[in-house]
């Protein structure tokens, strides 16, 4: 249920909140993998000499991307055995976000700033979690050196919502933090 179809929303303090939940898709992974896969094949029997192709090639060229299609499809294999797809892979709620890389719940009180890219293409939310958050948290973000203290929450794929209605429930949530 989003707030666009309840009739008390903005009135009624008790008003039911979406809760948005982002889950991995199985199917997906395995799409990509067969996709990956497909192409690796491909290249390798064209690098090997058997297929051939309208002009004549060293094979070198081709074999050089079969090389990174294979290193692709065992980079996002090993990934993909770290998630539980059992489990969400985030919750965005009106208490906060948390998510499995996520040590515990990260409140909005934490949250610094939320960025918005205005672009068509850009398909992530930022938010930027204050200096002073918890410890355990900031060192789970440290990890990933160039976001440090930064949460991306996709925006376009949470089932049943609009990309708008998800960015302006996470401004929503976050303004609403800013004022109490």
């Amino acid at each position: 249920m989003t707030d666009e179809h309840s009739p008390a929303t903005g009135r009624d303090p008790n008003a039911t909140h979406p809760i948005l939940v982002l889950r991995g898709s199985v199917r997906y992974l395995f799409m990509f993998l067969g996709v990956m896969a497909l192409l690796f094949v491909c290249l390798s029997l064209v690098a090997v000499g058997q297929i051939e192709m309208s002009r004549p090639t060293s094979g070198i060229g081709e074999g050089l991307f079969a090389i990174l299609f294979l290193g692709v499809i065992v980079y996002v294999a090993v990934k993909a055995r770290q998630a539980d797809f059992t489990k969400p892979l985030m919750v965005i709620g009106p208490q906060g976000i948390t998510g499995q890389k996520l040590p515990k719940l990260i409140p909005w009180s934490m949250i610094e700033r939320v960025d918005i890219p205005r672009t068509w293409w850009a398909g992530l939310i930022y938010l930027t979690v204050r200096k002073d958050a918890d410890p355990e948290i900031l060192e789970q973000l440290r990890k990933r050196q160039p976001l440090e203290r930064t949460v991306a929450i996709p925006h376009r794929w949470v089932p049943g919502f609009r990309s708008s209605q998800v960015k302006d429930i996470v401004n929503r949530y976050f303004e609403r933090s800013q004022q109490s």
